[in-house]
């Protein structure tokens, strides 16, 4: 498995979750699924996750609401998210959380892509905050 972190898959449609762990795990990847908000909410109190593929359109708790509460953590902890629609036309999304929208049915490899460049730019970005740490550190102690 890569060190890269988790995906955390958030769908009631059991076909596209059992597809998505799947195709990710066939990449290296180590993914989680959740099957509504609710679920997500859980897992989100146990694991950091560095992508959320999320659907809006579920029981108990929509993405919506999911993504409310993503909004109230603080940037450096909430996991990128893709959102997951069959919807013609979402509500507004906040695109300080949001990263994109696929609307399904979706094309899987462009999915998967996606979520491996999430993870680069997310990998790139705290190698670069570490490094620039580390240089200050040296400075300092100078």
């Amino acid at each position: 498995m890569r060190s890269q972190g988790r995906i955390l898959i958030v769908d009631d449609d059991d076909a596209i979750r059992a597809l998505l762990m799947t195709v990710l795990g066939r990449r290296g990847l180590q993914a989680e699924a959740a099957r509504n908000g609710v679920e997500a909410l859980e897992k989100l109190g146990v694991h950091h996750y560095e992508v959320m593929l999320l659907d809006l359109m579920m029981p108990q708790m929509n993405g919506y609401d999911v993504l409310t509460h993503l909004a109230a953590q603080p940037a450096a902890q909430r996991p990128l998210v893709l959102v997951l629609t069959a919807g013609l036309e979402p509500r507004p999304l906040d695109t300080q959380i949001v990263i994109g929208m696929l609307h399904k049915p979706f094309d899987v490899e462009l999915l998967v892509d996606t979520v491996v460049g999430c993870m680069g730019v997310r990998m790139s970005a705290a190698q670069s905050a570490i490094s620039s740490l580390l240089q200050t550190r040296v400075e300092d102690a100078n």
